[in-house]
């Protein structure tokens, strides 16, 4: 129900005679769905809006400058509860965590409207035939999409979907249709590598540029797949010759169109214990969220900083971090040491206990294992620096349910929360 919280007062909503508590239930004398529609009609200039008061439905007629917003909010029942996914991943992450955790992190959603609306990425498998044609005609884009494989019948093993559409011409619709698509293959070995993966960056990039890009991401595997089928962790092997398959194929892509087009992971690079792509690599950084290019975005943040810098400040630091990001996070502070001796700063790498230790990304370290590590650590500075990626996205909770303030209690330490590596330098020398 799109029921209005609020009307600004000097708003188009408000000249119209719109009011809290109307509910929209339609634009353009079709049913309004959501909040996409509230979003897309919001971006018109002309269109109609049904509204619900009192048991009785009013008609208005909005003729505005589409940069202009309606001036509304609405209530927080209005906004999108996310679609339950319909697949069985063979790697899906939720099913390899351990019980008894706060519910909201068991949720499996698959809903193309947070992949337009949060970017996150989703597969497709349960789009109707009618919510694909109101994604062509009101342009929702872009989207993020799990591709896995373009040969169907694994793509289906992969997602434990045997219903599964065919990918392809899925992708060719929408491509057809002006939607731009960003999209990923987590990447487990003996199953969609190789020749296979071969295939899939070959058919993407067939429709590129509708198909912006293409991240390669290795499996994630915990020490909680008990039950599960059986997957092998990708090995510095697996990932040297995955990193020079995409890096070959990219170079194709980029003759031909002057941007990359198909990138790994920053965790497939550390896997396979090979430096890491300057920043100048990874052009607009659309993968970002996807652990694409993190660590050349904190070296060059943190480098512009560094230039402001003039002192350091006082005080002892420690950097808290996970086992894959440590040495990058090493590299910049002691470039940062060079220059300024005084600074009294140092790197704590906390080992997962939580999933297990084959994980070792920074965004999935929890709150307890970073205190078992500063206990067994005889330096720690009276500031801790933790990376906002450990923490949910809208709240100060680690993925274990201690919040910050519970690791601040327990630590005894103050904890600055850095987004990137401009707020590390900051955190630890004064700039101008």
């Amino acid at each position: 129900m799109l029921k209005i919280k609020s009307v600004d007062k000097n708003s188009i909503a408000a000249r119209l005679g719109i009011k809290r508590n109307d509910v929209i239930v339609a634009f353009n004398q079709k049913l309004a769905l959501d909040m996409l529609d509230v979003a897309y009609f919001d971006s018109q200039s002309d269109f109609s809006l049904t509204v619900e008061r009192n048991g009785k439905k009013l008609d208005f007629d909005i003729h505005k400058d589409a940069n202009l917003p309606m001036g509304w909010d609405f209530e927080d029942e209005s906004y999108i509860e996310p679609r339950w996914c319909a697949n069985k991943c063979v790697f899906c992450f939720v099913d390899q965590l351990p019980k008894g955790q706060r519910k909201t992190l068991y949720v499996k959603d698959d809903d193309w409207r947070l992949s337009f609306v949060s970017g996150n990425f989703v597969t497709l498998t349960n789009l109707s035939d009618a919510e694909l044609e109101r994604i062509k005609e009101k342009k929702f884009s872009p989207l993020y999409i799990s591709v896995h494989a373009t040969d169907d019948e694994l793509r289906r093993k992969l997602l434990g979907n045997p219903k599964a559409r065919p990918i392809l011409p899925l992708l060719k619709e929408l491509a057809d249709s002006g939607i731009t698509m960003y999209t990923q293959v987590v990447m487990c070995p003996d199953l969609n590598d190789g020749d296979v993966l071969l295939k899939t960056m070959r058919d993407l990039f067939s429709l590129y540029p509708a198909v912006q890009n293409l991240a390669v991401v290795p499996v994630g595997l915990t020490k909680y797949r008990c039950g599960l089928q059986q997957l092998q962790p990708v090995s510095k092997d697996v990932a040297n010759g995955t990193i020079d398959m995409v890096e070959n194929f990219d170079a194709q892509c980029f003759s031909k169109t002057g941007k990359h087009f198909v990138y790994c992971s920053d965790e497939m690079y550390v896997y396979a214990q090979r430096e890491i792509p300057s920043f100048e690599y990874y052009g607009d950084f659309e993968q970002l969220e996807n652990g694409v290019g993190l660590v050349a975005d904190m070296r060059y943040q943190f480098d512009l900083a560094l230039k402001d810098a003039v002192a350091a400040k006082k005080g002892s630091f420690t950097v808290v971090t996970g086992v894959a990001a440590t040495p990058f996070v090493q590299q910049v502070l002691d470039k940062a040491k060079r220059l300024f001796p005084q600074l009294n700063v140092n790197v704590v790498t906390v080992t997962n206990k939580f999933f297990g230790e084959t994980v070792t990304v920074a965004g999935l370290v929890v709150g307890r294992d970073i205190v078992d590590a500063l206990c067994g650590c005889g330096n720690v500075g009276d500031t801790l620096l933790l990376p906002r990626v450990m923490l949910r996205e809208t709240e100060d909770v680690f993925l274990d349910g201690m919040t910050l303030d519970e690791l601040k209690k327990a630590t005894g330490k103050k904890i600055i929360v850095t987004a990137d590596g401009y707020e590390l330098c900051q955190a630890i020398l004064e700039c101008n």
